[in-house]
């Protein structure tokens, strides 16, 4: 076991890679802490349609990713949730574009919840009866989110965005989509992505070192190393818009407007790309956070509400900002924002603020890892990503206000794409 101190948080890493190529890694919380947060993750989300495997490239359905994550609780016993509830543990999974992650909770009987963890994982059990069903679920989960006015105008920005990128898809796939996928489907790609030597776990609180050794060694030999060579291929972006500008009348109370960014590619480094995140975030909160001086400026000529807000997104290959409001001037507030951020963004900002939003930025940030929960999911994704997260705080301390200046510089106005839900007159 290789432990790893940074000495600038108080933290500790225990570092544990297994012969079979599993790694875990422990993030001890001394008391008062009683409470284990453990996530099993790995690199395989919904941007994974394609793959290349042996020379053949195999492609996939629109929400495997989602539907797998699903179907792995399913076990020859049953449901594999009602063994966790039994043993007292909170269980969860997720499946973001880039992982799936698989979680419990505990205070007590660690080691029986990471057993029951690990045996689910291990034992894949798909057929075309709960297949089946599980289309069933999903599609009622689908419908769900299409009765939300928000998760379809989502959806349509980045159908406007992308013309090929798997960011043009919903992470869990369409109505269509989901029949498609079969259980020879869900055998093919756990056998290619689950293997052992591509799961981080990560455990987080309290924790006994020693019981922690020893079950992985146990676990390490009845479970061989396995083999494969698979890589994810994305297709290639163009740079320009399938769709610049649409308006359409919906049933609502207050008109909505979504601005989507999609900013040119860099060919940089991992940690250039989060270098990039952090700074063009910084630069958008000075300019439109809710303690800036167009915050209040939109807000007094009452332009926006208590919903507006702005956020950024850095996956493989495909970086863009999203920009939602609700108002009652929704054509005037598209072009003044517009205008604002192509034209007048970068003279507004100011180097004295910059040291201040940063310094604010990293508090919260530190703040966040209080949560078991946020720092062993932000520790898998960092490190999904080729980096750490105990180097994403370096990283933020070495934005530059050139930094941003650069980042707020990809902003191009052909490449802005609107949507515009209006109310019925």
């Amino acid at each position: 076991m290789k432990t790893i101190l940074y000495s600038h948080f108080g933290e500790k890493v225990h570092k544990l890679k297994l012969k079979n190529g599993m790694q875990v890694h422990i993030l001890p919380k001394e008391d008062p802490y009683y409470t284990t947060y453990v996530e099993l993750s790995i690199p395989f989300g919904a941007m994974d349609l394609s793959y290349k495997d042996q020379g053949q490239i195999f492609h996939t359905p629109y929400g495997t990713a989602h539907f797998l994550e699903h179907k792995i609780f399913a076990m020859p016993d049953g449901d594999a949730f009602s063994k966790f509830t039994s043993l007292g543990v909170d269980a969860n999974a997720m499946t973001s574009y880039n992982q799936t992650s698989y979680l419990f909770i505990a205070t007590q009987k660690v080691n029986e919840a990471l057993t029951h963890l690990l045996d689910m994982m291990d034992t894949p059990y798909f057929t075309d009866e709960n297949v089946l069903s599980e289309q069933s679920i999903i599609a009622e989960e689908l419908k769900m989110y299409l009765d939300d006015p928000n998760v379809v105008m989502q959806n349509h920005i980045m159908e406007m965005m992308y013309h090929v990128h798997p960011l043009r898809y919903d992470i869990g796939g369409t109505l269509e989509s989901i029949q498609e996928i079969t259980k020879e489907t869900l055998f093919h790609i756990y056998e290619r992505f689950y293997r052992v030597d591509n799961r981080l776990i990560t455990i987080a609180g309290k924790v006994n070192l020693k019981e922690i050794k020893a079950f992985f060694k146990a676990y390490d030999e009845k479970h061989p190393k396995q083999v494969s060579h698979v890589k994810t291929v994305l297709p290639k972006e163009p740079k320009r818009l399938v769709l610049k500008h649409v308006v359409e009348t919906k049933d609502l109370n207050l008109n909505k407007l979504m601005i989507g960014i999609k900013l040119p590619i860099l060919k940089n480094m991992k940690k250039d790309q989060i270098k990039n995140e952090l700074a063009l975030s910084l630069g958008l909160n000075m300019l439109l956070g809710s303690s800036s001086e167009m915050y209040e400026r939109l807000l007094a000529k009452k332009y926006i509400n208590a919903s507006f807000y702005v956020n950024t997104t850095f996956e493989k290959q495909a970086e863009y900002i999203m920009i939602y409001a609700e108002s009652k001037k929704v054509y005037a507030l598209k072009k003044m924002l517009i205008d604002y951020l192509v034209y007048d963004a970068i003279g507004d900002l100011d180097q004295i603020a910059f040291e201040r939003y940063k310094k604010v930025y990293l508090g919260q940030f530190v703040f966040a890892l209080n949560s078991l929960e946020t720092k062993a999911y932000l520790y898998g994704k960092y490190y999904h990503m080729g980096s750490s997260l105990f180097e994403v705080v370096p990283i933020l301390q070495s934005v530059t206000f050139e930094d941003v200046q650069k980042a707020l510089k990809r902003i191009e106005k052909k490449y802005i794409a609107t949507l515009i839900y209006k109310k019925p007159k």
